[in-house]
């Protein structure tokens, strides 16, 4: 049996217009901010001593404690646990898809601890390096990607929303039920692939 489609004009206005302003009001109350962060980060002199401090990046030998690796709602992200000097130790989620240093150092190595702004930004062991979540390029991408995949769904459902006002579906009113399952698959991998194209673009343009 054939899927039945209707335009509906009120419900896919209001969607375009949520998902629109959801993604402009990131855009200008956040990016500003995000984008100061990013480029201080970027900017930042190397500290003089091993001691963390305001505005540097510090070089800072660490113990690792303990790693491990946790359940949430994104997959299971990798922990590792460093102590400076004999203080309160401190668990650190690692960022990026490749882990080296979570894969190569055991407990008790002495690790090299990038920090800055209070916060280790990126660990070294052996060579190797590995950025934490809170590396601020990590952070600056992942939140453009949010605004640009709420812009982007914003967009779609903005020319839903025109066709649904001229009496128009996005689909033809016949189309079987895996056939729509086909445009929507298709359209989500493209959208996340414009999302991305349109990620980089203006990470490029704002970073230059």
């Amino acid at each position: 049996m054939a899927a039945e489609h209707r335009p509906r004009p009120a419900l896919s206005a209001t969607i375009a217009g949520v998902l629109l302003l959801a993604g402009l009001a990131l855009a200008v109350l956040l990016l500003p901010g995000k984008l100061e962060k990013q480029q201080a980060y970027d900017s930042a002199p190397t500290c003089p001593t091993a001691e963390p401090a305001p505005g540097c990046l510090s070089q800072t030998p660490v113990t690792l404690i303990d790693k491990e690796r946790r359940n949430s709602s994104k997959g299971r992200p990798h922990y590792m646990l460093f102590s400076r000097d004999g203080r309160p130790s401190q668990w650190v989620r690692m960022g990026g898809g490749s882990h080296p240093v979570y894969s190569a150092a055991e407990t008790g190595d002495t690790v090299t601890a990038i920090y800055w702004d209070g916060q280790i930004v990126e660990v070294a062991f052996q060579g190797q390096r590995e950025t934490s979540a809170q590396e601020p390029d990590h952070n600056f991408t992942g939140f453009l990607f949010l605004t640009s995949l709420l812009l982007v769904a914003g967009g779609f459902a903005t020319v839903v929303a025109f066709r649904h006002l001229g009496g128009r579906t996005l689909l033809k009113p016949d189309i079987k039920p895996l056939a729509a399952m086909g445009v929507g698959v298709g359209t989500l991998a493209g959208g996340l692939l414009g999302t991305t194209i349109v990620t980089g673009v203006l990470k490029a343009l704002l970073t230059r």
